[in-house]
């Protein structure tokens, strides 16, 4: 057999997942909080961008000094004199800076120092919890694990890590720590570093000298009341039925989740990336432009660095830079125009849901909007997650609005699961007191609302839902008719 070697042609297609396209997929599945993350770190990369936003910003602001400015060259201010009720507001009437200017020098005023002083502090948890350390204690070991525990404290005011793990993170002795924390165990709001919410709850009775025996015995035994076994409960207290009513209503008072009472230091301000709204009879869909990063190009910027001689490598670098610039503004108003497009189609399909609430949403997947709108399964997909939008009945996940169809009594009729929880729950919700409906129960009242569904599908639901089971429920139910 003889090898010889021959030239070809053949003709093939492939996918080639460029830098470019990869940026581009990723800017699709960000929010709008996101996406001006990513601006705001390639405006710090990228000489050629420029914050339009800031941009406005300052331009306002140079007209209203241009303003003011002229308005002294006029005299115009000269004409706004200060009323007799405003003269007794006047800053330097206040005793306080009359004492101030004598004791010191104004040249030695920092101007941080009086920023400092004139802006609230925010309260939060853990400010709260450093103030009563710094007083509590005074040794700088105890100081320490006292900083670290605050440090591993939660928005809830808990200690959720094992000790041990502090204890091999800082090289401090467990039972040093064990020390300091139970002393901070005494801290306001009462509550704070409890491990879990039996001792908890057992902080707050011992720290408002309420906790007896009995009591103590009814939170070591808290899933019993959380049953509704009230008759266990009694055998483990030996505690009669109004007696253990009362004590059971004291504990109910108690604040499981004492730090919730501080605002945390990290909130984050939440804002939905898509607007519904009505206007005239009809739906109307449109970007929050609010939290939408607003770029553009310095094109003077580029016309001055174009007449510079510059080197091989500047050029290289300006090139690139330029070009990055753009893409991503062109990249950006891509991800706009696909969210809007996709965002309205949702509402087109989904119009009752806005309309009459979350009863009449309709089976919808990812496919249907696809077809309607000519793109592929996986970019909606993209685009809908974790993505916000603000209706008039509230704010929703966008991934909300897709829901698996679940077949009807009547014949060609569907239901999405969405819809069908909220059936289930609206019903579990209207139930009669002391008689909560079983899984049975909730099939024959679903099947008469024209809804087919087997028992197990009930149960997943009910349990998606976090409702307890009916046995559970009636327990409930019973401790609720004791008034505690």
């Amino acid at each position: 057999m003889q090898i010889t070697q021959n030239l070809k042609l053949k003709q093939s297609q492939s996918l080639v997942m460029t830098p470019q396209l990869q940026q581009a997929i990723k800017l699709l599945q960000l929010n709008n909080l996101e996406l001006t993350d990513l601006v705001n770190k390639e405006l710090e990369e990228n000489p050629f961008l420029e914050n339009q936003s800031s941009e406005e910003n300052s331009e306002e602001f140079d007209e209203n000094t241009n303003d003011l400015n002229d308005s002294f060259e006029t005299g115009e201010s000269l004409k706004d004199e200060p009323k007799n009720d405003d003269y007794e507001n006047r800053w330097d009437l206040d005793p306080t800076y009359n004492t101030y200017n004598k004791s010191s020098n104004n040249d030695s005023i920092d101007p941080g120092s009086v920023v400092e002083q004139t802006l609230s502090e925010k309260l939060s948890l853990k400010s709260i919890l450093r103030s009563q350390a710094d007083l509590e204690f005074s040794d700088t070991k105890e100081k320490n694990i006292a900083e670290i525990l605050i440090d591993y404290i939660d928005p809830n005011g808990w200690i959720t890590n094992d000790l041990d793990e502090i204890s091999s993170f800082s090289g401090y002795e467990k039972t040093k720590i064990e020390e300091v924390l139970l002393r901070m165990q005494k801290f306001d709001p009462n509550g704070v570093f409890a491990r879990n919410l039996k001792e908890c709850l057992m902080i707050q009775l011992l720290n408002e000298e309420k906790l007896t025996d009995e009591r103590k015995l009814i939170i070591e035994n808290l899933e019993l009341l959380g049953n509704g076994n009230l008759k266990e409960l009694q055998k483990k207290t030996n505690l009669k039925e109004d007696q253990l009513r009362e004590n059971i209503r004291l504990i109910r008072l108690l604040n499981p989740k004492p730090g919730t009472k501080y605002s945390d230091e990290n909130t984050n301000i939440f804002n939905p990336d898509i607007i519904v709204s009505k206007n005239n009879g009809n739906w109307e869909v449109e970007l929050n432009d609010s939290t939408l990063p607003k770029v553009t190009v310095n094109e003077e910027y580029v016309k001055e660095i174009e007449k510079l001689n510059c080197s091989d490598s500047d050029k290289k670098f300006i090139t690139e830079n330029l070009n990055s610039a753009k893409w991503l503004m062109k990249a950006i108003q891509q991800r706009n125009l696909t969210t809007l497009k996709i965002s309205a189609e949702i509402v087109n399909q989904q119009k009752l849901f806005f309309e009459k609430g979350k009863k009449y949403l309709k089976p919808m997947i990812l496919k249907d909007v696809a077809k309607k709108i000519d793109m592929h399964e996986s970019t909606v997909s993209r685009v809908t997650t974790d993505k916000l939008m603000l209706t008039p009945r509230g704010i929703f996940e966008m991934k909300l609005f897709f829901s698996a169809s679940i077949s009807g009594t009547i014949k060609g009729e569907s239901h999405s699961a969405a819809s069908v929880r909220e059936s289930l729950k609206r019903l579990i919700t209207n139930e009669p007191i002391n008689c909560p409906f079983s899984d049975e129960i909730l099939v024959t009242k679903l099947q008469s609302e024209g809804i087919n569904l087997a028992r197990r599908t009930v149960a997943k639901y009910r349990e998606l839902l976090n409702i307890p089971s009916s046995s559970i429920r009636r327990r409930m139910m019973k401790i609720q008719s004791l008034n505690v």
